[in-house]
């Protein structure tokens, strides 16, 4: 009677045993890359995840594929997140299926460390630290409000294009935040004219500058694919390296600040490599005489750590 007892205690420990080794590494929309931390399982496995900060069960998932010490799971209840911890559950297979034997989902061929396979290639699963190069397209537009001549005022609409080039760094804050610092060597090109020759003696107005930028932005990732869309938000600071004009007095253009919002796509090449594009709206603070803005599309080629 002792052993059965015995037995019976070791059996319930086992089952009411908080959470195993294993732990959730990502998670992208309803299905969890989980890392099995050498704890074995099988396909049709189901199990609890387990909240660590607060012991309790969030959601409940089940065992789709398993390729070495990773395996990818769908969620068929509650909400799962990322360092979510597993816990046993009873065993339900999926009718016709078998541990192991079950038709692979094309869409998680390969999972490897938070990585996943599409027909187009393999790309992260989760927002990763990379850097890399970018081409910038600038389309510039002011007013500016001058004095012609003594006594007498005028004003003008300006408008141009410019080109830009630098480099950037993104580092990841969380899954689905990034912020942005980006430097940049950039143009600004603007003409308009006048009905009297009031732009130093011409009917044609400019202003041309070219900028050493210095960007700071916060970037919200919309969408976890191979189009990895986003949203953000920031300031720049504008050191004027050359600069000329015929509405603004020049030895008075030095620096300059402007405040960004922007909407840009990662599109994924590979695990490593992704092309980032944007559009960028650039608003400088406005003064008494003068009001001006940008929109700047940038792309480029970047690179994952």
């Amino acid at each position: 009677m002792s052993l059965k007892f015995f037995f019976t205690g070791f059996l319930l420990l086992i089952l009411t045993l908080p959470s195993w080794a294993a732990t959730v590494k990502a998670v992208k929309g309803s299905r969890v890359l989980v890392q099995l931390e050498g704890a074995s399982s099988s396909t049709g496995e189901e199990y609890f995840l387990i909240d660590p900060s607060t012991t309790k069960r969030r959601a409940i998932i089940r065992i789709r594929q398993i390729k070495g010490d990773q395996a990818i799971a769908e969620v068929l209840k509650g909400t799962a997140q990322s360092g979510f911890t597993l816990q046993a559950k009873a065993r339900s297979n999926v009718k016709g299926s078998s541990p192991r034997t079950r038709k692979a989902d094309p869409t998680f061929a390969n999972p490897v460390e938070d990585t996943i396979v599409t027909n187009s290639g393999r790309f992260p699963l989760v927002a990763k630290n990379s850097y890399g190069v970018l081409g910038s397209y600038l389309s510039h537009s002011m007013n500016a409000k001058f004095i012609a001549s003594p006594g007498r005022t005028a004003s003008s609409s300006l408008s141009g294009s410019g080109f830009g080039v630098g480099g950037f760094y993104d580092h990841t804050l969380t899954d689905k935040l990034m912020g942005r610092a980006h430097a940049s060597y950039e143009q600004f090109n603007a003409q308009g004219s006048t009905p009297l020759a009031d732009c130093d003696g011409s009917t044609t107005c400019d202003v041309k500058i070219n900028y050493l930028s210095v960007y700071g932005l916060a970037k919200y990732q919309l969408t976890s694919s191979k189009y990895r869309m986003w949203a953000g938000g920031g300031v720049g600071f504008l050191l004027a390296m050359s600069k000329s004009s015929t509405v603004l007095n020049a030895s008075e253009i030095s620096t300059n600040q402007v405040f960004t919002a922007a909407f840009g796509t990662d599109i994924y090449y590979s695990s490593k490599n992704y092309i980032p594009v944007s559009l960028e709206y650039n608003l400088f603070p406005a003064s008494s005489t003068v009001s001006a803005s940008s929109v700047v599309l940038r792309a480029g080629w970047a690179w994952n750590l």
